[in-house]
């Protein structure tokens, strides 16, 4: 079989060839596109495998360690794909990975159907790599991202998956602060190496040290108050000089309880059990104090080193959010664009996926019109395959569209059902494409502006259509 891989520059090849960076690859679960339709993704033409890689990485010190994660490709695809990372939520307990099938290795899956190689790590700490997770630490969340990259390509090396050299980036909750810090790392530093082509951070804390920063000294209460144990139990290991014993930052009960919930084997709902109200009754008073009023505290300077949102993308780059998020507050959003876009970068837009939405509830509406961002940017697969060539190919116009939009195919072939969703997730309109039929006009003058996706479901193929309403 022909195996090769179409690299950025001479030094991503070396790495390519020399495999640095992969240790082991292991298949976990194979799903074909009769079982993805039946979890309601749809459109795929081949089966997707999941595999989990372990490989080389360093920790937060620069020193050599090991990490794991999945990697999600379709499987027989002639195809030429581009990567696309995703970086997942706030996890403790260290199995609740997409190594180990979470709930959130789905998004791979939705990616693989699409013809995306997924890549989605672990993150140091958790599913096999050794030690403590480095919580909220931009560094470490961007090599380890970078590395299981490295790993990722060297596993379609070996196994004969083209990628086209496409590099796209997401992710949601900490999965945007780490997708912020990997796109930067990225750029910054191996820009001949992964260039990337867009990037769409969902609901992440990017200013740490300020908007984030109010629910450690805010008396309310907050719907997730193990965040900031998490937070300050990771930086007392990533930054060993800022405090001393738990027993010099904590109230007890929580200096006794809550450093042994940490460990990777509970999940966020046991600490929460014990966590008060509001998060920052659990510190000793004259720590909070010395942090309210000092602006250069080392905590605070910390956090700093943790910000995100004060450099320039240079490629398309969309953050989105949502303003009644009650976990990541929005307004972490709205200072990542004002100050990117004042750096320099007129790449950088903003979206709000509902702003009545919490935390919880803007996940999938994000994601999705992070998704369709990303695919407004990717090259269209290069090679045909069989089940394309046998099943008509599918295309709407105009696009943007304003009060009217054709679905069109390009022959004659069976009867097709279809959905007009919305990035809610919300099904707005439906209908069938009668056998035969080669066109089929949608009046969508009622709809408002933004992002929809059009379903179809045909005898032979499926396909997913991003449709644009701009006036």
């Amino acid at each position: 079989m022909l195996r090769f891989l179409l690299c950025s520059s001479a030094t991503a090849c070396a790495f390519a060839l020399n495999a640095q960076y992969l240790i082991s690859d292991s298949l976990m679960i194979a799903y074909t596109p009769t079982e993805l339709a039946a979890q309601g993704i749809t459109g795929a033409d081949y089966t997707v495998e999941v595999h989990r890689l372990i490989y080389n990485t360093v920790d937060p010190f620069g020193q050599p360690t090991t990490a794991s994660g999945a990697v999600v490709v379709p499987v027989g695809s002639t195809c030429q794909h581009a990567m696309a990372t995703y970086h997942h939520g706030t996890i403790l307990n260290r199995q609740d990975v997409p190594s180990r099938i979470s709930s959130e290795t789905i998004v791979g899956y939705y990616l693989a159907a699409d013809d995306y190689v997924a890549v989605l790590p672990d993150y140091l700490g958790l599913g096999d790599g050794p030690g403590p997770h480095p919580y909220i630490h931009a560094q470490s969340e961007a090599t380890a991202s970078r590395d299981m990259m490295r790993a990722a390509r060297e596993f379609c090396a070996q196994h004969g998956v083209q990628l086209n050299g496409q590099v796209f980036l997401t992710g949601y909750s900490q999965g945007g602060h780490a997708c912020v810090a990997t796109h930067r790392l990225l750029q910054e530093e191996h820009p001949f190496e992964f260039t990337v082509t867009a990037s769409a951070p969902c609901s992440g804390p990017y200013d740490v040290s300020g908007v984030q920063a109010e629910v450690m000294v805010s008396p309310d209460p907050y719907p997730a108050p193990y965040y900031l144990p998490y937070v300050i139990l990771s930086y007392r290991y990533v930054y060993p000089w800022l405090f001393g014993d738990v027993s010099e930052i904590f109230e007890e009960p929580w200096a006794t309880q809550l450093p042994p919930l940490f460990q990777g084997n509970n999940g966020s709902g046991v600490v929460d059990d014990i966590m008060p109200a509001a998060p920052s009754v659990i510190l000793i008073d004259s720590v909070l104090q010395a942090f309210i009023s000092d602006p250069d505290h080392p905590f605070r300077e910390a956090l700093r080193d943790n910000d995100l949102y004060d450099w320039a993308p240079a490629c398309p780059t969309r953050i989105i959010y949502c303003e009644a998020d009650d976990h990541v507050f929005h307004e972490n959003s709205l200072a990542a664009i004002n100050a990117m876009q004042n750096n320099g970068a007129p790449s950088v837009s903003g979206l709000s996926a509902g702003a009545g939405l919490d935390h919880s509830g803007c996940a999938f509406p994000a994601l999705l019109n992070a998704k369709m961002f990303l695919d407004s940017h990717r090259t269209p697969c290069s090679t045909i395959g069989i089940a394309e060539h046998d099943g008509a190919q599918w295309s709407i116009a105009p696009n943007p569209a304003q009060e009217r939009v054709r679905i069109a195919r390009d022959k004659a072939d069976g009867a097709a059902q279809w959905r007009l969703r919305a990035a809610d997730g919300r099904i707005i309109l439906n209908g069938r494409f009668a056998a035969g039929a080669v066109e089929q006009w949608l009046e969508i003058a009622g709809l408002a502006n933004g992002l929809y996706a059009i379903e179809l479901e045909g005898e032979r193929q499926g396909a997913v259509l991003r449709l644009a309403v701009e006036r």
